[in-house]
Parts: structure tokens; sequence; C-alpha cells
């Protein structure tokens, strides 16, 4: 499978090998490398980074997404 481009720190569009950042329940949020993944997880709560549930966040979770 081929890799993907993606935007990297500054927006500078990347040929690193890069995979998608996951929140806790499995969404797609962004793709990431090794260079920018600290700082594109800086822009997500925490608590959605980890499995969480109802009473975690102020949105309704929809389960069939």
């Amino acid at each position: 499978m081929k890799n993907r481009p993606h935007k990297c720190i500054g927006d500078q569009i990347s040929e690193e090998y890069s995979w998608w950042l996951n929140d806790g329940q499995g969404i797609p949020l962004c793709r990431v490398c090794g260079r920018c993944e600290a700082e594109k997880e800086k822009k997500y709560r925490p608590e959605i980074l980890r499995p969480y549930s109802q009473g975690d966040v102020d949105e309704r979770i929809d389960a069939d997404y």
C-alpha cells in the first residue's frame, strides 16, 4: 500500500511515512508522522485520545458512527 502525503509541521506537505491518529473510540482524527504526531495531538482534548464515554465529553456520542 502506497503512503499518502499529509500536512506536517507548519502545514508543509510531507511524503514521510504517516498513519491515522485515532481517538479513543477508533475514529480517525488526522494523519500524522513521527515528526508531527506530538504537535497534532496537542490540538485535541486529552480525554478523547483514550477510551471515553458520554460522561467524559460535553457532546452527544453517536453509537453508529
